[in-house]
C-alpha cells in the first residue's frame, strides 16, 4: 500500500503532522477523522521516477491558473456541459505541468464515480481544505457553477490582500537596501582609502573619523564573523518561529508594530468576514464554517479567538460574545455579527463588513508608503551625514595645518 503524509488539527486547533500507510487518500481521511482530527491535507509520497522529471514544476500552481480554471469550469457546468467533459477541456487547455497532472487525475477519478471535491482531496495538493469543502457544498446543493464563480472571486480577493502589503513594503525595502549598500561600500572602499591618506600626514584624527575607521577595520577583518552571526540569527529565528510558542509570540508582536500591525490586523479581519460569509452562504454549518475560517487565518491571535468562538457556539452560545471579548476584533465586528444573528442574515452582514475592511486595507496600504518614506529618507540622511563628517572633518583640519605651514615658511623667507 502507498504511504501518505498528512497535516491535520486536533480539537485545540493545534497542527498535527505525520505519515500513514493506507489504500488511498480517502482511507487516510477516514482514519484521521476517526481519531477526532480535522484533515487539512493528505498527500501521497511519490517514489523516484526518471520519467517524472519532466513534470517537475517549481513554484506550484499560480493563483492566476486556479482562478481561470474556476471561472471556465463554472461557465461550462452552468451551460449544461457534463463535469467530465468540462474537466477534459480544461485538461487540454492547462499549460502548467503540475496542474495538468492533477486535472488528469481528477478527471479519471470523477469518471470512476467519485465527486469533484473527493477527487481533488485525493490528488496532489492544489486547493486548500476551504476550497474543497466549498466545492463539496456546491455539488450537494446543485449550485456548483455558482460556487466555482464565488471561489474564483475569493481566490482573487485573497491574492489582492496579500499583494497590497507586499506592494506597500516594496519601496521602503528598496530604500533600506540602498542605505545598507551605500554603508557597506563606504566601509569597504572609501574609508580604508581615506584612512591611508590621512595616515601619511600624521596627527590625531577627529573622534567621528576614528569611530568610522574602527568600524571599517572590523568589517574588513571580521566579515566572516558577521556573516556567521547573521546566518545563525536567521536559522535560529526560523527554528524558533516554526515552534507553536514561537509562531504565537511572533504573531503577537507583529500586530503591535506601528503602521504594519494595523494593516495586518485589518487584513485578518477582511479575510475572516469574507470567508465566513462565503462559507455560510454556501450552506455549510456554522461550526464547520468557523473551523475552516479559523484554519485559513495566518495570525494565531485572530485564529485562537475563532476556535474559542466555535467551542462556545457548539455549546449553544452566541458567536458575537466571544468576538466581543477579544482584544483583536473591533467592536464593529461583534456588533454587526450580533445584528446578523438576530436577523438571520449573518452571511449578508459579514459580506458588508468584509467590503468595509477591504477598503480600509486599500487606504492603509496607500498611506503606508507615504508614512515610511520620510522615515527611511531621514535614516539615509543621517547615514550620509555621518560618513560626510567622518571624511571631510579631517580635510578641514589638514587644510588648516597646511595653511599654517605655508605661513611659517613665508615668515622665515
Amino acid at each position: 500500500m502507498p504511504n501518505f503524509t498528512y497535516s491535520a488539527r486536533n480539537n485545540q486547533g493545534k497542527e498535527v503532522k505525520g505519515k500513514i500507510e493506507a489504500r488511498d487518500g480517502q482511507a487516510v481521511v477516514e482514519i484521521l477523522q476517526d481519531k477526532g482530527l480535522v484533515v487539512v491535507n493528505v498527500k501521497e509520497q511519490a517514489t523516484f521516477d526518471i520519467e517524472s522529471l519532466g513534470q517537475i514544476n517549481i513554484g506550484g500552481v499560480p493563483m492566476k491558473d486556479k482562478v481561470v480554471f474556476m471561472r471556465q469550469l463554472a461557465t461550462m457546468v452552468g451551460a449544461g456541459l457534463p463535469l467530465t467533459r468540462g474537466l477534459q477541456v480544461m485538461e487540454q487547455q492547462i499549460s502548467n505541468p503540475m496542474f495538468k497532472r492533477v486535472i488528469t487525475q481528477v478527471k479519471s477519478s470523477v469518471e470512476a464515480g467519485k465527486s469533484l471535491a473527493e477527487s481533488f482531496r485525493n490528488s496532489d495538493e492544489v486547493f486548500d481544505d476551504v476550497t474543497i469543502n466549498l466545492i463539496e457544498a456546491g455539488e450537494s446543493s446543485g449550485n456548483l457553477d455558482d460556487i466555482l464563480n464565488k471561489l474564483a472571486i475569493e481566490l482573487e480577493e485573497s491574492k489582492k490582500l496579500q499583494g497590497k502589503l507586499k506592494g506597500a513594503l516594496t519601496y521602503p525595502l528598496i530604500l533600506l537596501v540602498i542605505i545598507v549598500g551605500v554603508m557597506v561600500l563606504m566601509m569597504l572602499v572609501l574609508v580604508p582609502a581615506m584612512s591611508d591618506i590621512y595616515g601619511e600626514f600624521g596627527g590625531e584624527l577627529p573622534t567621528i573619523t576614528r569611530v568610522m575607521v574602527a568600524m571599517s577595520d572590523f568589517f574588513i577583518n571580521y566579515w566572516w564573523a558577521i556573516v556567521i552571526v547573521l546566518l545563525g540569527l536567521l536559522i535560529g529565528y526560523k527554528v524558533w518561529v516554526d515552534t507553536p510558542k514561537g509562531k504565537r509570540t511572533k504573531d503577537k508582536i507583529i500586530v503591535k508594530i506601528p503602521i504594519m500591525g494595523v494593516i495586518i490586523s485589518k487584513m485578518q479581519l477582511a479575510q475572516f468576514t469574507r470567508l465566513l460569509g462565503l462559507l455560510l452562504g454556501s450552506g455549510l454549518s456554522i461550526i464547520r464554517a468557523l473551523e475552516l475560517t479559523a484554519m485559513s487565518l495566518s495570525n494565531d491571535m485572530f485564529k485562537e479567538v475563532i476556535f474559542q468562538a466555535k467551542e462556545e457556539v457548539e455549546r449553544g452560545g452566541s458567536l458575537a460574545l466571544p468576538i466581543a471579548r477579544s482584544d483583536y476584533y473591533p467592536l464593529i465586528v461583534s456588533s454587526m455579527i450580533a445584528v446578523g444573528e438576530e436577523t438571520g442574515e449573518l452571511d449578508t452582514v459579514l459580506a458588508k463588513v468584509s467590503q468595509y475592511y477591504k477598503e480600509e486595507v486599500d487606504q492603509a496600504t496607500e498611506n503606508m508608503s507615504s508614512l515610511l518614506e520620510p522615515i527611511f529618507l531621514v535614516i539615509m540622511g543621517v547615514a550620509v551625514a555621518f560618513i560626510a563628517l567622518g571624511v571631510y572633518t579631517p580635510m578641514f583640519q589638514l587644510s588648516e595645518v597646511m595653511g599654517m605651514v605655508v605661513d611659517i615658511k613665508n615668515l622665515i623667507v
